[in-house]
């Protein structure tokens, strides 16, 4: 696929943009991370909306969600997470997406300090896209699977920066 990030922009989430972010679902073995189906009180959380959640548009009047990208502070540093379109999945835009989500939460914050990520050690796809976009790893712990309530090992990630 032809996407280019560079003319993308992060925004507030808006109500449109969680509506259509709480219908994507991915296929096996990524449907765990899908929303559809799924209560998430915290993307619907308004009062997150611009300080903590943003959504990646494109498109002339920047109307077609590309992304979700979600931030919470920690002690000078940034955590992030963040959903790609299921449609863009799987065709090699992944570090691009990242290093444009990583770009923009940089100029929005201001946020010059470390990022940091957590990632299921076996979303093999995504800790390539992740590395490939500059993150590397750190530590390993053992957390939720999301709607599971499975344990699992996830990667502590920090941007190269």
């Amino acid at each position: 696929m032809n996407m280019n990030f560079r003319h993308c922009v992060l925004c507030a989430l808006t109500e449109k943009a969680a509506a259509e972010i709480s219908l994507w679902e991915w296929p096996p073995p990524y449907d765990v991370y899908s929303f559809k189906g799924r209560p998430n009180g915290y993307l619907m959380d308004r009062s997150t909306w611009g300080n903590e959640q943003f959504c990646l548009l494109s498109g002339d009047s920047l109307e077609t969600v590309i992304g979700q990208v979600a931030c919470q502070p920690d002690q000078g540093a940034l955590w992030v997470g963040w959903a790609l379109a299921p449609r863009l999945c799987g065709q090699g835009l992944g570090a691009l997406f990242v290093q444009k989500a990583v770009l923009e939460l940089r100029r929005l914050k201001g946020h010059e300090g470390r990022i940091f990520l957590k990632v299921a050690a076996s979303n093999q796809r995504a800790i390539r896209a992740y590395q490939k976009a500059g993150f590397h790893y750190r530590a390993t712990e053992i957390d939720e699977v999301p709607y599971t309530g499975q344990p699992e090992s996830f990667w502590i990630m920090q941007a190269g920066r």
